[in-house]
């Protein structure tokens, strides 16, 4: 009795954005392996129904909603009391030139992207404050979070405010012990059918990638993990890129 006890104290729970598929998928299964207690947001009743089969209900709590609408975090904010970590994983992409975005598109990217994740932030760490937790934060970041590309003015917008935003936040998180930093990766994989759909396309993305390799999404999720981890107890306000070497120069 004693020794469950103890590893109850010792839980931690993660909030994981994002969490029904892809990244966000991966990321949930390693914290999970890890023995955390998970709170994961999804976008879709499906996604809710394939993770309830996945995972042991007592360790996760899955909730369904849009991040671009501010009610749903409000509602996830008074059902949930604290967490240790936060992975503000969730996103969406905009491919349109400059004059085809409308301003609905740069409404709900900017909502989703960037708005969602300065919340979650915010009022989560209010709570580590207030229960004295020294947790992390992850944000989901880019390589395009560090440099700009075609027909990504949107994207690159959303990614370029959360990098700044994990600095600032780091200043003013610091005194606190709550670290938060960014892993910003290149192309990344997420369905196997990209390799046959969009062959050609991938080939001239891998041909600008020094290392000649995508970001594997298990890969994220381990470092991911790792920055919540007291091995990385002196980290904040820091970009981790994952790019194979694509931002390091031409």
């Amino acid at each position: 009795m004693g020794e469950n006890l103890f590893k109850l104290i010792r839980m931690k729970i993660t909030l994981i954005t994002g969490a029904g598929r892809g990244i966000g998928l991966s990321i949930s299964e390693k914290f999970y392996l890890e023995d955390h207690n998970l709170i994961l947001l999804v976008r879709s009743n499906n996604q809710k129904r394939r993770l309830e089969k996945k995972f042991d209900k007592k360790k996760v709590k899955i909730f369904v909603g849009d991040l671009a609408n501010y009610s749903f975090i409000k509602k996830i904010a008074k059902k949930i009391n604290f967490v240790h970590n936060i992975i503000n994983n969730a996103g969406t992409r905009n491919d349109n030139h400059i004059h085809g975005v409308k301003k609905s598109d740069l409404d709900y990217l900017i909502d989703v992207n960037f708005k969602a994740t300065f919340y979650l932030t915010q009022i989560f760490t209010k709570k580590m404050v207030k229960k004295k937790i020294k947790g992390s934060v992850v944000n989901l970041s880019s390589q395009l979070g560090h440099i700009g590309a075609y027909n990504r003015t949107v994207y690159c917008s959303s990614k370029f405010a959360v990098e700044g935003f994990t600095k600032a936040a780091a200043l003013d998180l610091g005194k606190y012990g709550i670290r938060i930093n960014t892993i910003a990766p290149t192309k990344t994989i997420v369905n196997e059918k990209e390799l046959i759909f969009t062959k050609k396309r991938l080939e001239i993305i891998k041909n600008k990638i020094p290392s000649k390799k995508f970001t594997e999404k298990e890969d994220i999720a381990q470092l991911c993990y790792f920055l919540t981890t007291s091995s990385c107890k002196n980290i904040t306000g820091s970009s981790i890129k994952i790019d194979g070497g694509w931002t390091a120069g031409k």
